[in-house]
């Protein structure tokens, strides 16, 4: 039981480790929390963070069944649709600048708006499944057979571990040297989070 329980704090270090790495999620969060502030990245976070628990309930409960359907494809498709849509919101339409040492956001959305963003990114993006996949289907054929409280304690440690991460990005991105950095140079950066949006949204495109 100790080695089941041990590999379910492995488990969620590694998926808080994970949110560092590039991806459509990593992205929106990093860049609503420094252009709209802490409570704007974890509300992007938070509805990441439901999708990933309905995902991770999938893998916990079917397996790699999802993707195996021959609709799956569908569902790349409705995502690379849904990043460009985002790329195209934050791509910056006019050249913005900021009055040194002077400290704001840009004009706030509504965190529920935010929220149902987040969720669709997560959702409608059918890889965060084969990384959970990747990262569950080990330790759920070990544990799982044994142990009945496992599969669900393993969607809860990777939820609630994912939901920490967000919230600690966002945080840590409302420290003033990196969002004065962020303020004076916003047209650039802004342009470079929707590009890449924009590849991840092409990538999804390509024969699978």
């Amino acid at each position: 039981m100790m080695e089941a329980c041990l590999s379910l704090v492995l488990l969620g270090v590694l998926l808080l480790v994970s949110q560092l790495s590039p991806g459509p999620d990593v992205f929106f969060v990093f860049r609503t929390a420094l252009a709209q502030g802490f409570r704007a990245g974890g509300a992007v976070g938070s509805g990441i963070s439901a999708g990933f628990l309905i995902q991770a309930s999938l893998v916990a409960w079917v397996g790699g069944w999802l993707m195996a359907q021959p609709w799956s494809q569908y569902v790349l498709y409705a995502a690379a649709v849904w990043l460009l849509y985002l790329a195209w919101r934050i791509f910056p339409r006019r050249v913005v600048q900021v009055e040194q040492g002077v400290l704001e956001t840009q004009a706030r959305e509504k965190l529920s708006a935010l929220f149902a963003q987040g969720f669709l990114c997560n959702i409608l993006n059918p890889k965060c499944t084969l990384f959970i996949c990747g990262l569950a289907i080990g330790p759920l054929e070990q544990f799982g057979s044994s142990f009945a409280w496992y599969a669900p304690a393993l969607v809860l440690v990777l939820t609630g571990s994912g939901l920490l991460g967000w919230g600690m990005w966002s945080a840590l991105l409302q420290w003033r040297p990196v969002r004065y950095f962020y303020l004076r140079h916003t047209t650039a950066i802004d342009a470079v989070f929707a590009i890449l949006l924009g590849i991840f949204a092409l990538a999804l495109l390509l024969p699978q």
